[in-house]
């Protein structure tokens, strides 16, 4: 039996059985986990530092406008 069937099938339930069923099958979204955050974290902290030594000569005047700027 499919989750979508299971989480369909509502007849026959109480109230609160109903409830349960559906907020079951709402918590079953794939969402990324603090795992999956910590990863992409850990790839894109070098690459922005890296691109900010390669490029610190041209990207130090821009961060000072902005700053200047507010």
């Amino acid at each position: 039996m499919s989750a979508r069937v299971r989480c369909a099938d509502l007849r026959g339930m109480t109230l609160f059985g109903r409830i349960d069923r559906i907020r079951s099958c709402r918590q079953r979204e794939d969402a990324q986990t603090m795992a999956e955050y910590v990863v992409v974290l850990a790839v894109i902290t070098p690459a922005v530092i890296l691109a900010f030594g390669l490029f610190g000569s041209a990207i130090g005047p821009a961060i000072d406008a902005v700053r200047s700027f507010l």
